[in-house]
C-alpha cells in the first residue's frame, strides 16, 4: 500500500489549545527562556515571526543579582552554567519591555521565577495589574527555581511542593499555565497527571539537569556557585526519555527541549511525544533554526500523507504502561 504524499506546503503548522484557556500558536516552535532575553535582543537575531512562542527571560518579583565568577563552563557535549536567573525586577521588566511584548508577532509567555509562594502570588498580581501594558498570552512557571520550603533545592524535586506552587499560580491567574521542569523531575508521567490536577495547561520538559564539575587543581568546583545547569547535545537523550515518559502519561500537552541543534533533533521530540519544540543555546549558532525545524517537520508529515505537523507527534511511542 503507497501512502499519498501531500505538499509540505499544504501541511498545517498551528497548535491549539483548547478549553477552558485557549491559546493558539502559529508555530509549534517555543524560544527557551533566557536565552534570547526578554525580546529586545531577539529582534537583532530571530525572526519571531517563524516562532509561535516566545518565552521571556525568568521575572521575578524583586531585583535578582546573578551567580557569583565563574558561572560558565564547557563540558564535553555543552556547557555548564549558573546564571542565577538575575533580572532587574518586575516593575523595570514592564517598563522597559511591555511595548515590545505587546508588538511581538508571535504569541508572549513570561518566565516567573519565586522561591516562595507568597512572592509568587504578589509577582503574578503585578503582572496582572499590568495586563493591558504588557499583553501577555501566557505564564510560564519555572519549577527548577530553587525553593526556600525545600532549602535550596528545586520546586520539581519534590510533587508536593511543585502541587502546591502550581495551584498558587492557577489560583492568581486566569491565563495558560505551562509549567516548566527538566529532566531531573521526579517520575515525570505522575509529574504530568499531578500538574494537570492542579491547572498546568501544558508541561514544558525543556529545563537544564543539574551537573558538577571539579576545577583543574581539583580543590574547589568549576563554577562559584558549585552545581550548575548542563545543555548542549548531551543532555538530549535523557531529555528525550523524560518527554516520552510524561507525553505517555496522556495528561497534558508536552513541550519538549534539550540539547536540539538541527531539525532531525527537533524531528525526535515530535516522535517523543512533544506538541511543541523548545529551543535554545542553538540559536546562538543558527537564527534560522526555527524556520528550518518547520520545514523539516512539514516535509516529514507529508512523507507518511499527513495534513498537519501535530500528526508527527508521539510516533516512537511504544503503548505501554508508564513507570
Amino acid at each position: 500500500m503507497t501512502v499519498e504524499r501531500t505538499s509540505p506546503s499544504s501541511v498545517e503548522a498551528r497548535f491549539t489549545l483548547s478549553g477552558q484557556r485557549p491559546l493558539q500558536l502559529e508555530r509549534p516552535i517555543v524560544t527557551a527562556s533566557g536565552v534570547l532575553g526578554f525580546g529586545a535582543e531577539a529582534a537583532e537575531l530571530v525572526d519571531l515571526r517563524d516562532v509561535g512562542l516566545f518565552v521571556t527571560r525568568g521575572v521575578s518579583l524583586a531585583a535578582r543579582g546573578g551567580a557569583g565568577l565563574p558561572r560558565m563552563v564547557e563540558v564535553p557535549g555543552g556547557m555548564m552554567h549558573a546564571i542565577g536567573r538575575e533580572n532587574p525586577g518586575v516593575d523595570e521588566v514592564i517598563d522597559r519591555h511591555g511595548a515590545a511584548w505587546r508588538a511581538a508577532p508571535c504569541a508572549i509567555a513570561i518566565s516567573l521565577v519565586a522561591a516562595d509562594l507568597p512572592s509568587l502570588g504578589k509577582l503574578i498580581a503585578r503582572l496582572e495589574s499590568h495586563a493591558d501594558l504588557v499583553g501577555a498570552d501566557a505564564y510560564e512557571l519555572d519549577l527548577t527555581v530553587p525553593s526556600d520550603v525545600l532549602g535550596g533545592r528545586r520546586w520539581e524535586s519534590s510533587l508536593e511542593e511543585s502541587t502546591r506552587c502550581i495551584d498558587a499560580a492557577r489560583d492568581s491567574t486566569e491565563l495558560p499555565l505551562i509549567v516548566k521542569v527538566s529532566p531531573d523531575v521526579v517520575t515525570p508521567a505522575q509529574f504530568a497527571g499531578a500538574a494537570a490536577d492542579a491547572g498546568a495547561d501544558l508541561l514544558s520538559v525543556s529545563g537544564s539537569p543539574v551537573g558538577f564539575l571539579p576545577n583543574r587543581t581539583r580543590a574547589a568546583s568549576a563554577l562559584a556557585e558549585g552545581e550548575g545547569e548542563l545543555s548542549g547535545p548531551l543532555i538530549r537523550p535523557r531529555a528525550l526519555a523524560a518527554v516520552a515518559n510524561a507525553a505517555a502519561s496522556g495528561a497534558l500537552p508536552i513541550v519538549g527541549g534539550g540539547g536540539i541543534g538541527s531539525p532531525a533533533d527537533a524531528l525526535d521530540y515530535f516522535a517523543a511525544g512533544a506538541d511543541l519544540i523548545s529551543l535554545g543555546s542553538a540559536l546562538w549558532a543558527d537564527a534560522d533554526l526555527p524556520r528550518a525545524v518547520i520545514e523539516s517537520a512539514r516535509r516529514a508529515a507529508a512523507s507518511r500523507g499527513g495534513s498537519r505537523v501535530a500528526d508527527l507527534v508521539g510516533t516512537a511511542l511504544r503503548r505501554t504502561a508508564t513507570r
